[in-house]
């Protein structure tokens, strides 16, 4: 049984080690889960930094964007009244050339006029300088409003290259962006995964710790039931001790009672010897037989006083208490299910033979049974009788 006992704690011991070892090892995981989430949120922070940046740079983009775009339709219309004017021009000019021409037939008729005249009229040389003034004037503007167009025109294509360009880095933009969200989802679902893993090691350690505190409850209780046990492996051999007296004494007192009855028939034999001699005519044999006849002392046979009492308190009392812890209000007894104690059941403790309190049975194993204390006059003690 000692042995079986050191088994016992030999294996609690080891497995408290072994979930000691599993609590380090799950606190250890749970700091590095820790530090590698702490790592991903601040890279979380610095995408999304990153992210507000260049969202920033896509709305300035785009408001340059739609600056150009403002200023590309402001120049289409500058050129479209250009070319408004260049057609207003172009049919100026046109109706210019028709009166060149037509002046030039005038002119030829009026020189062949002229021919057949001797004397000129006074205005026509004033008349084609004024003439020819208009048309220096007109083809001046003309070249400027072409000038003009060729700029706006230069201006546009700029706007334009400008335009692809601004474009490209939207879309390059764009794409920096879904990549920045597509890692950004990334950090997020491992940091979810994580924040799970971290949950779920808290619920191990704390089932660890709940597991924990059951095997060191259930080792106080074995450590109490064993030193229980001791206690009443001490009363027992003590028990045994006393039966062995006991035994050595009716053995001894056994024997003198043999000693006793051989003597008795002996006595019997005599007295037939006698009686028969009686009856043969020889009375003198017989007193001389009498004569050498040694009387014995009686024998009195004593009952133990020991064992009387063992029966009387037997008799009176079912059991004893092996155990009391008052913090959590309840003692244990040396009586189990093998007595046929089952739970619910109510003994009376007593004390040199006057009643101090009652317990209630709440757990009922084979051979020891823990008991609820329900009313009591004075402490329990180790040792107080039940029944």
């Amino acid at each position: 049984m000692d042995q079986k006992m050191k088994f016992i704690v030999i294996g609690l011991v080891g497995f408290s080690i072994i979930c000691l070892f599993l609590f380090i090892q799950s606190t250890s995981q749970q700091q590095t889960l820790l530090r590698e989430s702490s790592d991903l949120k601040a890279e979380n922070t610095t995408l999304l930094n990153k992210v507000n940046q260049l969202e920033n740079d896509l709305k300035e983009n785009q408001g340059k964007i739609d600056s150009l775009k403002t200023e590309r339709d402001r120049g289409a219309q500058v050129l479209k009244d250009l070319q408004s004017k260049l057609d207003l021009v172009t049919r100026s000019r046109d109706e210019l050339v028709e009166r060149l021409k037509k002046q030039s037939r005038q002119r030829q008729e009026v020189s062949s006029n002229q021919q057949q005249q001797s004397a000129p009229p006074e205005n026509t040389d004033a008349y084609w300088g004024a003439i020819l003034k208009e048309k220096t004037d007109l083809e001046m503007q003309l070249s400027s409003m072409q000038e003009g167009l060729r700029s706006l025109q230069i201006s546009n294509e700029s706007l334009q290259r400008e335009k692809g360009i601004l474009e490209i880095d939207i879309n390059r933009l764009g794409n920096e962006k879904k990549d920045l969200l597509r890692q950004l989802d990334y950090n997020q679902k491992i940091l979810d995964s994580m924040s799970q893993e971290v949950v779920r090691e808290k619920n191990d350690k704390v089932a660890i710790q709940d597991n924990f505190k059951t095997i060191k409850d259930e080792n106080y209780i074995l450590s109490r039931q064993l030193k229980s046990l001791n206690t009443r492996k001490e009363i027992l051999d003590k028990k045994v001790q006393d039966l062995t007296e006991g035994k050595s004494t009716v053995d001894k007192r056994l024997s003198e009672m043999e000693a006793m009855l051989t003597d008795k028939i002996s006595q019997v034999d005599s007295l037939k010897n006698e009686l028969d001699a009686i009856k043969s005519g020889k009375p003198e044999a017989i007193l001389n037989k009498r004569r050498e006849s040694v009387e014995l002392p009686a024998i009195v046979v004593h009952s133990s006083p020991s064992s009387g009492r063992d029966k009387a308190e037997i008799a009176e009392f079912s059991g004893k208490i092996l155990a009391v812890n008052t913090d959590n209000n309840f003692v244990v007894i040396d009586l189990g299910a093998s007595a046929g104690v089952k739970v619910g059941d109510q003994f009376n403790v007593y004390r040199a033979g006057k009643a101090i309190g009652s317990i209630l049975v709440i757990q009922a194993r084979e051979n020891i049974s823990a008991c609820d204390i329900k009313k009591i006059s004075t402490a329990l003690k180790i040792g107080d009788n039940i029944k």
